[in-house]
């Protein structure tokens, strides 16, 4: 029996343009938490999961035409599942074939735009029914676990930044310093590993 291979796209959903943000960060551009916050800002409940694929779908067929859909699977694109998506968190999860995965991940970042309900629409300055935004893939796993994970490390991370800069003070700005010359700062050590995850595949390479 032929075991069909699949690749899981960890993505996350940014707002790093200023005029998106909700009116409550407006006036607080220059606080380094709000800003934080805005630019990981909750995403409309009009984004589902069918529609997300759609979009990627469009998206391949717009870059590949023909040949980029069968890629996926043919005119239904079978292959592409959004098996996870949080408005919330602006988080999500794909499923591909691992021989397009590459596809799968340039359109995404050709992709700019999520759909927002009308009411919040009008508020805009250009009064669009689509909000600017980025898409940007944060891990390729061989299986929906590693993909899990990766996207609960990278929520806790972000949790301990925020509440870093909120007790961050005039004093914690020169104990920061001193210890900086000490090379003893106690911060999230930056992760060097690569996007791509192979330790739960051997055969991540092309066929």
């Amino acid at each position: 029996m032929v075991r069909l291979k699949n690749r899981y796209l960890l993505l996350d959903i940014l707002y790093p343009d200023p005029t998106t943000w909700p009116a409550s960060t407006q006036s607080t551009k220059n606080n380094p938490k709000s800003a934080q916050l805005a630019i990981h800002s909750p995403t409309s409940d009009a984004l589902t999961p069918g529609l997300l694929a759609k979009m990627v779908r469009e998206e391949v067929a717009e870059l590949y035409g023909d040949w980029g859909v069968g890629k996926l699977g043919g005119a239904s694109a079978t292959g592409l599942n959004v098996k996870y998506l949080s408005p919330a968190t602006s988080t999500a999860i794909l499923r591909c074939p691992r021989s397009s995965f590459r596809i799968v991940w340039s359109a995404l970042t050709y992709m700019s735009h999520v759909p927002e309900p009308g009411a919040a629409a009008q508020k805009r300055p250009n009064g669009g029914r689509e909000r600017p935004c980025v898409f940007r893939v944060l891990r390729v796993s061989g299986t929906m676990k590693k993909a899990e994970e990766e996207a609960i490390r990278r929520a806790r991370r972000e949790i301990v930044r925020i509440r870093g800069v909120e007790e961050k003070g005039v004093l914690g700005d020169l104990i920061s310093g001193a210890e900086d010359v000490k090379g003893q700062v106690d911060r999230p050590v930056p992760v060097t590993k690569d996007i791509m995850d192979d330790s739960e595949d051997e055969d991540m390479d092309d066929d």
